[in-house]
């Protein structure tokens, strides 16, 4: 199947997820409190909620919020050494942050996975993130589920999405000292940094 032969729709509240499962019971505990799951995020503008479907049937759901990628030093030298340009090179990259686009939520309805919606989908959202008009995106973040019973690490990684050293570092950390988070913060960088500067 190919993304043309999905539909993408923004939607304002989750009706349309309501015969919706992903078979992952803590995100489908969430996509279906209405009280306190991902109806109250959409309501109150954290996220934007998008349902895709395929003939007729919603198949996936993602929800997208603005967000800034902070970079460590090591991460900086590996862009730059990434870039074709010169001019303003050093002040560009020493910023503090970089403008990102947030993948809040991803999840595929259990009959339709392994089917390869979940990469069509990040393709989507990368090419919907490049040809905005409204504001600069040079990355997509995500906190990739992660946990004993499902991780969805392996995904984004085939995906093409790396670990920044800031995270993989309070990652490391927080594992030492006992306490394992249930996300790892990854990034992939969207407009290559030799279209950066003019």
């Amino acid at each position: 199947m190919t993304e043309s032969e999905y539909s993408f729709k923004r939607v304002y509240d989750t009706s349309a997820l309501e015969g919706f499962y992903c078979g992952e019971k803590s995100m489908d505990d969430f996509i279906h409190d209405k009280a306190r799951g991902l109806d109250r995020f959409i309501k109150l503008g954290v996220s934007n909620l998008w349902v895709v479907s395929y003939e007729g049937e919603v198949v996936a759901m993602f929800a997208l919020s603005k967000d800034a990628l902070v970079l460590n030093n090591e991460d900086r030298i590996y862009m730059q050494s990434k870039s074709s340009c010169e001019k303003d090179e050093d002040k560009f990259w020493s910023q503090e942050k970089y403008p990102a686009i947030e993948i809040d939520y991803l999840a595929i309805r259990r009959e339709a996975r392994c089917k390869h919606i979940g990469s069509l989908i990040v393709a989507a959202i990368e090419q919907k993130a490049l040809q905005d008009t409204l504001s600069a995106t040079m990355f997509l973040t995500v906190d990739a589920f992660d946990t004993a019973q499902y991780s969805a690490v392996g995904f984004y990684l085939k995906c093409g999405f790396a670990f920044s050293e800031v995270a993989q570092n309070k990652y490391n950390f927080d594992v030492t000292f006992g306490s394992r988070p249930t996300v790892r913060r990854m990034y992939k960088i969207l407009l290559r940094a030799e279209n950066i500067a003019s």
